[in-house]
């Protein structure tokens, strides 16, 4: 499981001015090895893609997911609603009072405001993309995404 104290969970939180540049551009494309992120000890790494924080999105929210066997991402709410598409692996899904499992190649949508998580209780890394509508706010997206790149935190420009 990822710890704060792993190689893969840097500190840094803040883009340089090279990144702010990058994200005025009008084209983005937008790498995880870039992606700010959180590494949680229950064994998630959230990458963050689009959102107002990394580009020139103002109304959506999209991240890049891995979930360590045994891992889990805690039942949570808030105000946009989102979808999760899974990309790889297995995993139980809660969302409200349902929960079932889901596998890569499965869209599970999740309404405002609704109670939802994520467990893998599969062998193999669980991997996921989200999009959330409307985007969650730049401090929001500070608080919660704390963490330099995986490239910044190995001295790298890739």
């Amino acid at each position: 499981m990822a710890t704060d104290g792993d190689s893969r969970c840097g500190r840094k939180a803040w883009l340089d001015v090279e990144e702010f540049e990058e994200a005025k551009r009008t084209m983005q494309i937008l790498s995880k090895a870039k992606a700010p992120r959180y590494c949680r000890p229950e064994g998630i790494t959230s990458y963050l893609l689009a959102s107002p924080r990394t580009s020139q999105a103002h109304h959506l929210t999209t991240t890049l997911v891995h979930i360590e066997p045994g891992g889990e991402q805690r039942v949570h709410s808030h105000p946009p609603e989102q979808v999760y598409f899974i990309l790889e692996g297995a995993g139980v899904m809660s969302v409200g009072t349902e929960t079932q499992t889901v596998a890569t190649g499965d869209c599970v949508f999740v309404p405002s405001d609704t109670p939802h998580g994520i467990r893998n209780e599969g062998q193999t890394v669980l991997r996921y993309f989200s999009a959330a509508a409307p985007a969650f706010d730049t401090s929001e997206l500070l608080s919660l995404w704390p963490l330099g790149s995986e490239s910044e935190e190995l001295g790298r420009q890739d």
